[in-house]
């Protein structure tokens, strides 16, 4: 049902048109549908997401360090061995035999304020197919504004997001603790308006329980975020998740282009009512050119009713038996009739005619 439902709502997205990059995206994430639970990890460089996926893993997957050292979209899936490739977007695949990616795949992406723009588009691409997206930000500077303007971008996918607050172990009382997370919260509930789950860790102290340390197990919050992504999570929850990704992706893509469809008939609407404004205009113009039409007319038919009269006039004075001899002369007889008779007439209806 969700398939066809996608696949209307790609055909009236072509019909509009929708842009080749929406489409693409809407694509995707239907593809989605046939692919394991997918987590993308993202946030701004050095906010630690390739050592909390480091942590969360149990194994060193992925390259560590202050500056931004990931270069590309990383996924990592479930494999019995460790291998790497790259698939048709350019993004690099890595398999690892952890227990934890039988069900799902991790995504680890560039860090989202990276001077390198490639990669906070291919970050903004990836997102849509994500069907959970891990928030990391860090302790020592926490939601910063980068943050906050792609957190609201992710927002109108109507992706489930989870807020982890990393490096928690670099504050030094509870009351920085508490300060930090009461910030982050409030910040993220104003632009989410609702209250995500939010998790406070240290993948250091994670990394470390899990290799030889394990009392820093505690206060690396890993705990509380693994049972729920392991509990929480489970195969109903996933699959909720994983038919919602589509369908938020659908949704908002839809609400898009409502309102570019609302905008163009608006613009036509009002197009229609410049139409008919000059339609009536027209009429009206047409009505004053007949008037005006008439009243030249009737101008000329008077110069031409005065020629007559003058005619009549003419005659009655000229074919008397006292001007049989003036009649005998044809060119003064016609001289007089132009003169008398017809006058300035052509002028004046020539001059009518022009001004009609």
């Amino acid at each position: 049902e969700i398939r066809q439902q996608l696949a209307d709502l790609r055909d009236i997205l072509v019909a509009l048109p929708a842009t080749v990059p929406d489409l693409a995206t809407l694509s995707a994430s239907v593809r989605q549908l046939d692919e394991l639970f997918m987590i993308v990890i993202v946030g701004e460089f050095n906010a630690g997401k390739s050592t909390f996926v480091n942590a969360l893993l149990g194994e060193r997957i992925f390259e560590e360090g202050v500056t931004p050292t990931t270069a590309r979209i990383q996924l990592i899936r479930y494999g019995a061995t460790a291998a790497s490739g790259h698939d048709d977007r350019g993004a690099l695949v890595m398999t690892a035999p952890v227990e934890l990616l039988r069900d799902l795949q991790i995504v680890d992406t560039p860090g989202t304020n990276a001077l390198n723009r490639e990669h906070e588009r291919l970050t903004r691409e990836f997102v849509p197919r994500a069907d959970l997206v891990v928030f990391l930000t860090s302790a020592d500077r926490p939601f910063t504004e980068s943050e906050r303007a792609f957190l609201e971008s992710i927002r109108d996918w109507g992706k489930k997001i989870v807020i982890v607050v990393n490096k928690v172990d670099i504050l030094e009382n509870d009351d920085q603790r508490t300060e930090v997370l009461t910030f982050v919260d409030q910040a993220v509930n104003r632009l989410l308006d609702v209250t995500p789950e939010r998790f406070a860790v240290s993948a250091r102290h994670a990394w470390r329980a899990k290799h030889g340390d394990p009392e820093q197990w505690a206060s690396s919050g890993f705990g509380p975020l693994e049972t729920f992504l392991l509990e929480t999570l489970d195969n109903e929850e996933r699959f909720r998740l994983k038919l919602a990704s589509p369908l938020g992706v659908g949704s908002s893509l839809a609400a898009r282009y409502e309102t570019f469809a609302a905008d163009r008939l608006a613009v036509l609407a009002a197009d229609v009512d410049s139409l008919d404004a000059t339609t009536r205009q027209l009429s009206l113009y047409g009505e004053d050119l007949e008037r005006g039409f008439e009243l030249r007319m009737t101008a000329v038919e008077k110069a031409l009713v005065d020629m007559e009269s003058r005619g009549q006039t003419f005659l009655d004075d000229t074919l008397r038996i006292g001007r049989v001899f003036d009649l005998m002369n044809r060119a003064r007889v016609q001289h007089e009739f132009e003169e008398r008779v017809i006058a300035g007439a052509p002028a004046d209806v020539e001059r009518r005619v022009s001004e009609l």
